[in-house]
Formats: C-alpha cells, structure tokens, sequence
C-alpha cells in the first residue's frame, strides 16, 4: 500500500492534498485572529471595557493557535546529540519488531546511536538487528515477553544496561483490546497483560537506567502514550487507565528529575499505521510509522498540539485533533462522540466475528 501523494513539504512535515482544507482553515484562523488582537491593542481602555469580552477571547484563542501553530511547523526539538547521538551512546526500545518501535529502532540508528533491541520474537528481533547492523551501528538484542517477566530475565536486561552508556530510552512496548468490549467482558489474561506490559514494564524499565542518566545528568526517556489518556475511552476502560497512568507516571517524573539534565516525555499518539491499530492505509489523519517517528524525534521537548506539561503530540494532524479537542469541544460533547465511535467499531468487530463463524 503506498502512501498518499505529498503536496509539499514543510521542514520534516509532507502535506497531501485531503491536508490542505484543515491547513488553510488554521492559517486563515491566525491570520484573522491576529488582525483583532493587535487592532483591538492599540485601542483606548480595550481590556477593561466589557463589551470587547468577545475579542479579548478572540485574541485568547489566536495565541494559543499561534503557539500551537510555531510548535507544529516552526520550533525545534531538542537536539539528539544532547543525549549522545554519534558518541558512541545506546538507545534501549521495547516492543520493537513491529510498527513505531521498529522504526523508532531504525531511525535512532540512523541518527548514530548503538540500540538494545528489548521485544518477544528472537526471530524478529534478529531481523531488525540485520537491518540496523547494516546502518553502521552495534547492536544487542534480549528476548522477553513483557507479560511474564522472571527475575532473572530482570537481571539480564539490567545487566546489559548497565554494560553501555544508555542515552535513550523508548518504553514503547504496549497492547490493547483485540476489540471495543464491556470491561466484564475483558479476560483476566488481557487486564493482567495490560497491567504488567503497559505499566510495571515501564515504571521497571525507567528505574533500571535512572542511575547512570542521574549520574551523567543526562538521558531521553519517551513513554509512548495515547489518546485514551487525552479522553476517556468507553469500551477501552481497561487500556484507557493503563495509559492514563502513563501519562501521569511521566509528568511527575519529568517533573522530578528535570534539574537533573533529564528529559521524561510522554509521547501521546492518535492513530499510526500498525499492527497493534489495525490501520493499513495511510491518510491525513492516520500516518505511517515512519514519517510520525521522524517528526516525534525532530520535536523532542515540543508539546505541539498537547496542553499538557511534558506531554509531545507533534505531527500535525494529531495536534490539530488535540488542539480542538481539548481546547474548543466541551468534554461531555467528546466524550459522547467517542462512545458512537467505539461503539460502532465495537459493532462491526462483533459482525465480522459473526459473519466468519457463519463461514
């Protein structure tokens, strides 16, 4: 399946034509929102008159747009050589033989640093680990399955942490529902997956490479989040707190830890391409693994389209969702649109589960 024809290009960022309605509504937004601010400005005693309350709200909202507009398309991340790119540095991701972990893996290659590959397929993994060995950089690789990790296995991936300079960490390892259900509908196994693979697995993993970042007072750790924790997620109760404690784990410890030169962010993602989505075929608002995880690593440190601290949604049709979403729709309004949303794919899952039993 190949990807939608890029109209152009701006900076990392391709634009295809079912792009360009959404991206003219939000320049001409500024634009206009701009003018009033700025025309009202120079105005005698405008912020204390009640009668340009509407414009002062006016001005309110361009500001944010036009932050969210320099995020998205103008401001840099944080350089990756800060945390070791090209110096011989190791950049550890879980859960990366399919979708964004793999090409996490590859383009961390890419920009120079060894990779401790941490996934449950040894085949996979050895098939990603050619694949990088070919870029020019080393690599490790640990075989494991997130849900069931014995101690020894524990031991091992610390042991082969501590044997490297670690530089990043990408907790990237997740799962969800095989589809939208009443949470009494969910096994034990997927609720104790979720549990041990969306949550201990991180929370184990960050506090294996803590020491040496404190000690050098520097290291990236990204913990892969999701919309579900941007708003609540029927039919998805279960994956929807695991990723709200994600969120939360990850803003407190940036918080933490940030006076000491290390950068916690928590890396929430709409839709992507994947095999854990289900989505095949690219469009504007679901993109392919690849170009999301070059824009996530060209925006380190930027929020985008999130008004959350130390939260990243930087591709440009998720942070135009999250912007709405969170800033002009009332939450009850979104909240109601995604239960018909979950609902009805809950509804056709169960069809085709149907209809294939019928066969």
């Amino acid at each position: 399946m190949s990807a939608p024809k890029v109209m152009f290009k701006f900076g990392s960022l391709g634009f295809t034509r079912d792009a360009a309605p959404l991206l003219g509504v939000t320049l001409a937004g500024c634009t206009y929102g701009l003018y009033v601010m700025f025309s009202k400005f120079q105005e005698p005693g405008y912020l204390h008159a009640e009668a340009d309350h509407a414009s002062y709200y006016v001005a309110y909202y361009t500001a944010l747009l036009v932050t969210f507009t320099y995020d998205i398309f103008v401001r840099p991340g944080i350089k990756l050589s800060k945390f070791g790119a090209r110096q011989g540095f190791w950049a550890v991701v879980t859960g990366c033989t399919d979708g964004l972990g793999r090409e996490a893996a590859l383009e961390l290659a890419r920009k120079g640093f060894n990779v401790l590959l941490i996934s449950r397929s040894a085949d996979k993994l050895a098939s990603v680990a050619a694949e990088i060995q070919a870029i020019g950089v080393e690599t490790k690789e640990i075989a494991v399955d997130f849900s069931s990790v014995s101690d020894a296995q524990w031991t091992e991936i610390k042991e082969a942490m501590d044997s490297v300079r670690v530089g990043v960490l990408m907790n990237n390892v997740g799962i969800s529902y095989d589809y939208p259900m009443y949470v009494e509908e969910v096994s034990e196994e997927t609720i104790n997956g979720l549990v041990e693979i969306n949550m201990r697995a991180m929370v184990k993993m960050t506090r294996l490479v803590l020491p040496q970042m404190k000690e050098r007072k520097s290291g990236l750790i990204i913990n892969s989040g999701s919309f579900a924790a941007l708003l609540p997620s029927p039919f998805l109760a279960v994956y929807s707190g695991t990723k709200g404690f994600v969120k939360y784990f990850s803003q407190s410890l940036a918080s933490e830890v940030k006076q000491q030169g290390i950068v916690v962010e928590h890396l929430q993602t709409y839709f992507v391409c994947s095999k854990m989505s289900k989505a095949k075929k690219p469009s504007f608002m679901i993109p392919l693994a690849k170009p999301y995880i070059k824009t996530v690593l060209a925006k380190i440190g930027v929020q985008g389209g999130s008004s959350e601290p130390f939260t990243s949604i930087p591709f440009f049709s998720h942070g135009l969702l999250a912007f709405v979403g969170e800033r002009l729709v009332p939450k009850q309004t979104a909240l109601d649109y995604n239960f018909k949303l979950l609902s009805g794919l809950r509804k056709r899952a169960l069809k085709k589960m149907n209809t294939a039993k019928e066969q």
